[in-house]
């Protein structure tokens, strides 16, 4: 071929590309390509690039074959669209596509795909010249009308760009005709309506509408909101594809405008257009109308965005409000026509999801959700992973009101944020059990400091090789009069999931340094007091300033004060992580890893971080050493740590194998039942005084 062949790749495996174009090659094309696997890539290569063709893998995963198909139209490129499958696709492909694709061809029959690719370039080149001749036509057509009519018209491209406006419109929005030929629709549209103007262009385009009568919103070009009624018809080519859209635009009058805005504001979020709580709780009340004529099944699903809070926190509120908008449009992308999509509150979006067959489809559609927000969103110029988790109620197994259907799908919602990001359950029966338990829980918990029912008990931490008892842990208790005993297990998560362990960690910071501030008075001078900090209450931004009033009040030593960090928050390696890190060791205070080994870091990691010790997680320390996994990773931590001058402690030391296991390997210091159990401070006071060395159980290990 004398120039080559401008080839678009939608493939996530560079294999797969790879073989494609060398199969191309074979055939005397000479090709200028790009790969591309996510929406944003593809966007900006159809920004930069003239392209002559788009190939796309039906298999690959990263980004929808629909959502593909849909960002080459909006660009206002008409290429061909060609798609390869897999025998087992065939139907599928169809049936996403709805018809829109230019051709198909099976990746067992790549010999095929010339042939393929210069009839769809033909077909291009008469498209575009049938275009132009019809825009001729239209011109002629509509002229005299345009020109004269009181009413905003225009002709719009199946893309939704502007290619005739009349006078009216032009003074209607306030825009000269030349900038707004070089618009689309919805760039002029306001942002609660877009979704719905795109859903309307998607539906005539495939054919699924060839009128309508609406009420939408402009944005006119001094900010104002024009209050419009529009009637869309379509114009079709002889072979029915559509040519182009004709809109009659009228403005309405200010009491009807008035009237809309307080529809607007009744029923619908005015950040993402989506409906609100009401309209939902509305809609979803006609659906179960519906669903109980016909006897068929709804489904209730609500959907929270993991920790939504961070991302206001560390980007701001216009940053939170464009990821909330991102969020929505990609759900709405995964939904059928007749399912309907709510924005319930801050985080939480709801959708009610009609004439599912079968569990299966629910958990189909969970999991499709799920996977619309893999690719990452890009705030302030930086790339941000966001997930939700998501509730699931059935209609009728879950509930027959809407209000019992929704509480269910909270509940179950709750219950996937247990077990993760990225997660989805459905209810049953025994989540609200569970849900009034941990009701119970979290208002005894908000009680508990106040009725002093919080204790701390003290947990000694051995030399290994002295027997000296260097250091206390200080471990939170609470036992409640009316719920008994509370494992840490179950109460810590809730404390932080709730914000309590915000006052309950200054509580423990204050009560453990005073109680090492006495017991360094009692003679105990060199003893080290090691607390647990949670995450939440690091990031807390006058975080130091409360530790050093911590210091100040209770008068401990800070060079005998450790706190301890779990491994995922130290190595996030955030810039104000590492900051508050080098704060508090300024200060003289140690800095230990809590659980390591449990976590996602590499130890190569450690060496940009200000730490003093390593806490080998009791889940290796418990099998060591029957286990050669568990003794290879241990081995492996204390060598590493070795190296970097890290001084290591075990937790969990409960045998006198593997107490001689750790000494052997150069373990500096233990913790465990070996030793002794955690211990109310009067008890911990005694055995400081008793049995300051621990040597008979070091001989005897």
């Amino acid at each position: 071929m004398s120039s080559p062949l401008h080839l678009l790749l939608l493939e996530d495996s560079e294999d797969e590309a790879l073989s494609l174009v060398r199969e191309l090659s074979r055939h005397g094309y000479a090709l200028a390509w790009e790969r591309v696997d996510t929406a944003e890539a593809l966007q900006a290569a159809l920004a930069r690039g003239s392209w002559d063709v788009v190939i796309c893998d039906y298999s690959q995963q990263r980004l929808r074959l629909r959502a593909a198909f849909e960002i080459l139209q909006s660009s206002g490129q008409d290429l061909p669209f060609i798609i390869l499958r897999g025998g087992a696709e065939d139907e599928t492909a169809d049936e996403v596509m709805g018809g829109a694709a230019h051709g198909y061809v099976s990746k067992d029959n790549l010999a095929s795909l010339p042939a393929v690719i210069e009839k769809q370039l033909q077909h291009a080149a008469g498209r575009r010249c049938s275009a132009e001749r019809d825009g001729r036509n239209n011109d002629g057509l509509f002229r005299s009308i345009f020109q004269n009519a009181l009413a905003g018209m225009a002709t719009v491209s199946p893309e939704g760009r502007f290619l005739q406006v009349n006078p009216a419109l032009c003074r209607m929005l306030g825009y000269s005709e030349g900038i707004l030929l070089e618009k689309s629709v919805l760039e002029i549209t306001h942002a609660a309506d877009v979704a719905f103007t795109r859903d309307l262009i998607r539906e005539m385009r495939s054919g699924g509408q060839i009128a309508r009568d609406y009420e939408k919103r402009y944005i006119c070009r001094n900010g104002e909101v024009l209050w419009a009624h529009v009637a869309t018809s379509c114009i079709s080519h002889e072979d029915g594809t559509l040519n182009c859209l004709v809109l009659l635009v009228t403005d309405i009058p200010p009491h009807h405008q008035a009237r809309q805005k307080a529809h607007q504001l009744a029923y619908f979020d005015s950040l993402t257009g989506l409906p609100n709580r009401q309209l939902f709780c509305e809609h979803c009340h006609g659906c179960l109308i519906q669903a109980r004529r016909e006897r068929t099944s709804l489904g209730v699903l609500t959907i929270d965005i993991d920790r939504f809070k961070g991302v206001n926190n560390s980007f701001g509120y216009e940053s939170g409000d464009a990821m909330l908008k991102t969020v929505s449009q990609r759900l709405q992308d995964c939904l059928a026509r007749q399912d309907v999509l709510a924005r319930l509150g801050s985080d939480e979006f709801a959708v009610v999801v009609l004439h599912a067959r079968s569990q299966d489809e629910y958990s189909v559609l969970a999991q499709k959700l799920l996977n619309s927000l893999s690719a990452p969103i890009v705030l302030d110029g930086q790339r941000v992973y966001c997930s939700v988790c998501i509730g699931i109620a059935l209609f009728p197994l879950d509930g027959v009101e809407v209000d019992m259907l929704l509480k269910n799908a909270a509940t179950a919602m709750h219950q996937a944020k247990q077990r993760g990001p990225k997660n989805y359950q459905f209810f049953s029966k025994g989540m609200n059990r569970m849900a009034r338990e941990r009701l119970e829980v979290e208002a005894g918990l908000r009680r508990s400091l106040d009725l002093g029912q919080l204790a701390l008990h003290y947990q000694p931490k051995i030399d290994l090789k002295t027997g000296r008892v260097v250091a206390m842990e200080a471990l939170l208790r609470w036992e409640s009069p009316e719920l008994g005993r509370i494992s840490p297990l179950r109460f810590v998560p809730l404390a932080e999931e709730t914000g309590l362990i915000l006052p309950i960690g200054d509580w423990v910071l204050e009560t453990a340094c005073m109680q090492g501030a006495a017991w360094h008075r009692q003679g105990f001078s060199s003893l080290r007091m090691a607390v647990n900090i949670s995450p939440r209450q690091f990031r807390q931004r006058d975080f130091v300033a409360r530790l050093d009033g911590v210091l100040r009040r209770s008068g401990f030593d800070p060079g005998l004060l450790e706190l301890e960090l779990t491994e995922n928050l130290v190595m996030e390696k955030s810039e104000g992580t590492l900051l508050t890190l080098i704060d508090i060791k300024a200060r003289g205070i140690k800095l230990a890893i809590d659980d390591f080994g449990t976590g996602y870091s590499m130890l190569s990691y450690l060496k940009h971080f200000p730490i003093d010790r390593l806490k080998i997680d009791r889940s290796f320390v418990q099998d060591i050493p029957m286990y050669a996994d568990d003794a290879a990773i241990t081995e492996a931590i204390l060598a590493m740590a070795r190296s970097l001058r890290i001084k290591v402690i075990a937790e969990g030391v409960e045998t006198r194998e593997q107490l001689a296991f750790l000494k052997d390997r150069g373990c500096q210091e233990g913790q465990g039942y070996y030793f002794s159990r955690p211990m109310p401070a009067d008890a911990a006071a005694e055995f400081l005084s008793g049995r300051f060395r621990c040597r008979n159980l070091l001989e005897g290990g």
